[in-house]
């Protein structure tokens, strides 16, 4: 478990993280969630401690706090390194060695669908393999505890569903999974729980099916829809969003007092009305919600 309380963190007069305080369940796979600059980056380099808070405190479990993999956001590679003596030399800074090293690499490499690449260099490695030769490092030590930022930059759709069916396994095996990401479809695939930051505050958080359960929308499915009234749908709520192709308006849960006046407005433009209906939130309905609130 990881629990963390009060967290602040300054970079001279920039506040990445505002008195954060969240806790990730043991063997939960975590999503940070937020857009640029929201303190996703900065929370996972706290927690690995490569930074250290003005403010507030983070705890870890024992066995925790003495094994955890990292994958940063930009993982950077000798390129004349060959992709298994990179992960041998890694496992020797690690305090790794003969045996247990050996067959550490092999699974690592395995496990990441590298092992036809183990003998190739690193410099010949595409931006899919750097990715998953950064994930096979941040495994090396079988880590109770394994914190990705961004995780599937990079992967194409199978090696994507391969990381997601290997974070899954790890977690049935106990591990705790902590990953800052921008990929919503592999979040809701994925993740037991979420925390959305905003400006360095935690807008939200908890079980990923408590987050969606209550959150509802009408859609309303049009023809075609001018800029002109996609500008007029906006004064009617701040949550009113036309769908980038102009052929839907979403209406989230709060905003529903103003549907009749909306319909009103597409009646008077002559715009035809094809369907109306009421949907379960998604992910992306939350997220966007939540990071404009």
């Amino acid at each position: 478990m990881i629990q963390i309380t009060n967290l602040t963190k300054r970079y001279g007069d920039v506040t990445a993280l505002r008195g954060l305080s969240l806790t990730v369940p043991a063997g939960s796979i975590y999503g940070l969630l937020g857009p640029d600059g929201a303190g996703k980056t900065t929370l996972l380099r706290l927690i690995v401690g490569f930074l250290f808070p003005d403010q507030g405190c983070i705890e870890l479990s024992d066995g925790e706090r003495h094994q955890l993999g990292y994958l940063p956001e930009r993982p950077r590679f000798p390129r004349r390194f060959g992709v298994r003596e990179y992960l041998l030399t890694a496992g020797q800074v690690g305090s790794m060695s003969g045996g247990v090293l050996a067959g550490a690499v092999d699974a690592a490499l395995a496990r990441t669908g590298l092992s036809q690449m183990a003998d190739g260099r690193i410099a010949a490695c595409s931006r899919g393999m750097l990715q998953r030769l950064g994930i096979a490092q941040a495994l090396l030590t079988q880590p109770s505890l394994l914190l990705l930022d961004e995780p599937f930059s990079g992967l194409d759709p199978a090696a994507r569903a391969a990381t997601r069916h290997l974070l899954l396994e790890l977690s049935q095996a106990g591990k705790t999974v902590v990953l800052g990401t921008h990929k919503l479809g592999d979040v809701t695939q994925l993740c037991t729980h979420i925390a959305i930051l905003s400006e360095g505050r935690l807008a939200r958080s908890g079980l990923l099916s408590e987050v969606l359960a209550p959150r509802a929308r009408v859609v309303i499915e049009v023809d075609r829809l001018p800029g002109l009234i996609a500008w007029q749908l906006r004064q009617f709520h701040p949550g009113v969003t036309p769908s980038p192709d102009g052929t839907e308006i979403h209406l989230p849960e709060d905003a529903l007092s103003v549907k009749p006046a909306i319909l009103r407005l597409l009646l008077d433009a002559r715009i035809d009305i094809l369907r109306v209906a009421r949907e379960s939130a998604t992910l992306e309905d939350v997220y966007q919600e939540t990071v404009r609130s």
